[in-house]
């Protein structure tokens, strides 16, 4: 009898022993190894190396965002070679927004604007169509948002901003000659926001962005007219520009300041 304790009592210990040490080698590895579930809908291992936290902005470290970025202006040019005139046409610009890590990303996009058509007059029997200006307008948008902090639900940011746009415009007339309008503008600048995740209802890929900042643009506008008969004229003009991106008007926030993207 006895020896049968002695049997028993030796075999509770080993496997308090064994549950003990296991237990101690669960917890190893969830502190060192990082071994747990994957985020809903990321690739395994899309977070290796960023740091840890328990925010939406985390979550999607490594992934990429497509979407909206914003209204850009693009440069036109209207009047004549003896006088031409710089004005700007809004252009919303889509493309992707990736976080390298916790505090850096990229974003690159491209907007674009095309209009053309025609307006005809009839006098008596004589029907006359007289072509309207086909316009061409294109902008390329770089960013590197920086995250200075997200808690939750939302991430602060700082967006290093360039665009480069570009436009043309041809008017002919018949029997007369063709008229030329070309655009060309260059914008840095920088802008301040937040980025809001929708984690709070269950959808942390989907974010809406906003915010205003500053920016310095210099713009180019080019006026040729090539008659049928006689020499081309040319007539160009020059503007820079130092302003915020809310263009006097309030509801100027809700258009070229916000945002949308869709991580994935």
């Amino acid at each position: 009898m006895k020896r049968m304790f002695k049997v028993g009592v030796a075999a509770t210990a080993l496997l308090a022993g064994t549950a003990v040490s296991g237990n101690s080698f669960a917890q190893e590895v969830g502190a060192e190894g990082e071994v747990g579930m994957g985020l809903p809908g990321g690739a395994p291992g899309a977070r290796a190396g960023a740091a840890a936290g328990d925010s939406d902005h985390d979550a999607m470290i490594g992934r990429i965002g497509v979407g909206y970025l914003g209204a850009r202006q693009v440069p036109t040019a209207g009047g004549g070679p003896a006088g031409p005139a710089l004005a700007f046409a809004d252009a919303p610009v889509v493309g992707l927004r990736y976080w390298i890590d916790q505090m850096l990303g990229l974003d690159v996009g491209l907007g674009f604007l095309n209009t053309s058509g025609s307006t005809t007059t009839q006098v008596g029997p004589t029907t006359t169509t007289t072509d309207d200006p086909s316009f061409l307008g294109l902008i390329v948008h770089a960013g590197v948002p920086l995250s200075l902090a997200s808690s939750k639900h939302y991430s602060f940011q700082i967006v290093p901003e360039a665009n480069i746009g570009f436009s043309t415009a041809t008017q002919e007339t018949p029997n007369v000659g063709e008229t030329t309008f070309q655009g060309f503008g260059v914008e840095l600048g920088a802008r301040a926001g937040a980025e809001v995740h929708f984690g709070f209802i269950g959808i942390p890929e989907l974010a809406l962005q906003g915010g205003i900042g500053l920016f310095f643009r210099t713009a180019t506008a080019t006026v040729t007219d090539k008659p049928n008969v006689g020499q081309e004229t040319e007539g160009k003009r020059s503007d820079s520009q130092i302003g915020t991106t809310v263009n006097g008007q309030p509801w100027d926030i809700f258009t070229s300041n916000i945002a949308a993207m869709y991580y994935f």
